[in-house]
């Protein structure tokens, strides 16, 4: 009988979480409540892990200070950084493909299918990459909370 208790009290340690954030089913929440009324060593679990769920709740956090928060939102470097990077992905990418146009597809080689094959996968990979890209700078340029303070 001892293996059983053991075996419960495994199942009913890995719900007690969920059981403390109320992400159980009905049946699954009675099942817990049960056996911590009647387990003294799954009681105590639950009880520290309460007390613990407790003390995170009330943990409170600095606020940052309007003005270094601004201060971080417009650095210059950071935005610069940024426009840099993205130029020299966009380039580095093109580079690439003109590249692999020139060898890789000029080989006769290789099969035509997979040339083809290769052809979809960067046609696709550019075609999401050109829309993230324009995303990016549409949401720039229309971003109606950029100039909010937070």
């Amino acid at each position: 009988m001892k293996h059983t208790n053991n075996h419960q009290c495994h199942k009913t340690q890995e719900l007690i979480s969920g059981y403390l954030d109320q992400e159980l089913t009905q049946q699954q929440n009675q099942r817990v409540r049960v056996h911590i009324d009647s387990c003294k060593q799954c009681h105590t679990l639950y009880k520290d892990l309460k007390a613990m769920q407790a003390s995170v709740g009330t943990l409170q956090y600095p606020e940052c200070e309007e003005d270094k928060m601004e201060k971080i939102l417009s650095e210059p470097v950071s935005k610069s950084i940024s426009w840099i990077g993205w130029a020299l992905l966009s380039l580095g990418l093109i580079a690439f493909m003109l590249f692999q146009v020139f060898t890789f597809y000029s080989v006769s080689e290789v099969p035509l299918t997979l040339k083809v094959i290769v052809f979809l996968i960067e046609a696709g990979l550019l075609g999401l990459f050109l829309s993230v890209l324009r995303q990016r700078l549409i949401a720039r340029k229309t971003d109606k909370y950029k100039n909010v303070k937070l």
